[in-house]
């Protein structure tokens, strides 16, 4: 007891601004995509892992089963959120390009580890989240403040959907109703209806809660 008293009560001692404090949030983000790109892979495809390595403009594929990266697939730039298609078949990489002006999302093929599509989106896409049978992907545009909806059969987007500023974490509620994506300044949660891809409720967050649950969100089991 004594021992976790201690630990809550712990606090790092690194100024904001320091060379300590960017280094700490350089080490956040890399485990932040890794993490990221094992929650892309389906529980019914789980030998790979596609990881985003946002620094080299690619995507590592882990064999799981032999902890070991078996292709490397270049894709644009700077990618920061991988996300594999419920059949298995495809993984779509948000390729955020920072201050390049190509924002889009690489569709990579799963059977041969290559790009087989590129579809433009909004400004610095980060989050996305496909719907549960496979036919939309939801794409949260951090600086142009919409989700781009892709119909994936087309491969292209369908739909623009303005939502709060500086959108970042989107997820689809498992009957594939409503999508939820979390806006970090304006610290709420905008709720998509999926059927009129509009939005139609706004959740407030704190901030500490918006700007924690940017990186996934976890919906109840209420929603199946």
């Amino acid at each position: 007891m004594r021992y976790c008293s201690q630990l809550r009560s712990w606090k790092p001692n690194i100024a904001l601004g320091t060379t300590e404090f960017r280094r700490l949030r350089q080490l956040c983000w890399t485990a932040l995509f890794i993490v990221l790109g094992f929650w892309g892979v389906p529980a019914t495809g789980q030998s790979y892992a596609y990881v985003p390595t946002h620094k080299s403009n690619s995507i590592s594929v882990i064999n799981i089963s032999s902890n070991s990266v078996i292709a490397v697939v270049p894709v644009g730039v700077q990618p920061l959120q991988a996300a594999i298609s419920p059949d298995g078949a495809v993984a779509y990489v948000t390729d955020s390009a920072w201050f390049d002006p190509i924002n889009d999302v690489s569709v990579i093929s799963t059977a041969t580890n290559s790009v087989v599509a590129t579809i433009p989106v909004g400004r610095f896409p980060v989050g996305l989240a496909f719907t549960p049978n496979g036919a939309f992907a939801y794409v949260a545009n951090q600086n142009s403040n919409n989700v781009s909806v892709i119909n994936t059969a087309a491969q292209a987007v369908v739909a623009t959907i303005n939502v709060g500023v500086n959108p970042w974490g989107v997820a689809v509620t498992p009957n594939g109703s409503f999508a939820y994506v979390t806006n970090q300044v304006t610290n709420n949660v905008s709720v998509i209806d999926t059927a009129t891809n509009s939005v139609v409720a706004t959740v407030p967050a704190s901030l500490r809660t918006a700007r924690s649950s940017t990186q996934r969100i976890i919906l109840p089991t209420a929603f199946q």
